[in-house]
């Protein structure tokens, strides 16, 4: 190779040694980039997908930011958001009045009931005490607005513990 070809090679290559050394100097490992953009609502969703999307931030809310709890507040429907909100007193509804809710060890899904723009199902959570517990989640898909054609949460009905309880949709 001769010696232009020499420097154009190290010319294309430097930036990128320099990027990864900076990222190894500032402690940010190169495979560990990741992108920790939170689910949205979206047209592309089921409401099956959308409750499912709910139940596994809710098990999997980091109590240090919330983030689980944040998605959840997201897939509020913007009447369930107008009665809920904003997203700390969401947050304080949900740790305070539900918290079986968090970080639950196993979900259990009812059939779903669609009719029309509206969907009903229960969700049945495995507390980490052993206790089963249920919530039926209704979803209505948006009409109009920001997010028309969506499927969001419209309310959360506690339906109590496990089966035997009686109490089914």
């Amino acid at each position: 190779m001769n010696q232009h070809n020499q420097y154009g090679l190290i010319q294309r290559r430097l930036p990128m040694a320099v990027l990864a050394l900076l990222l190894v100097a500032l402690g940010t490992p190169i495979a560990a980039q990741s992108d920790t953009t939170l689910p949205a609502p979206s047209t592309h969703y089921s409401p099956q997908q959308v409750v499912k999307i709910v139940i596994d931030s809710l098990q999997n809310n980091d109590p240090r930011d919330d983030q689980g709890i944040a998605t959840v507040f997201g897939f509020a429907s913007p009447n369930n958001r107008s009665s809920t909100g904003p997203l700390a007193r969401f947050t304080d509804m949900i740790k305070r009045g539900f918290p079986d809710m968090l970080n639950h060890t196993e979900s259990r899904y009812d059939p779903m009931d669609i009719v029309g723009d509206t969907a009903v199902q229960a969700v049945w959570l495995m507390t980490p005490t052993g206790t089963e517990i249920g919530y039926a989640f209704q979803l209505g898909k948006q009409p109009s607005g920001q997010f028309a054609g969506m499927w969001m949460t419209e309310a959360v009905l506690p339906l109590g513990q496990s089966e035997q309880s009686g109490t089914r949709i």
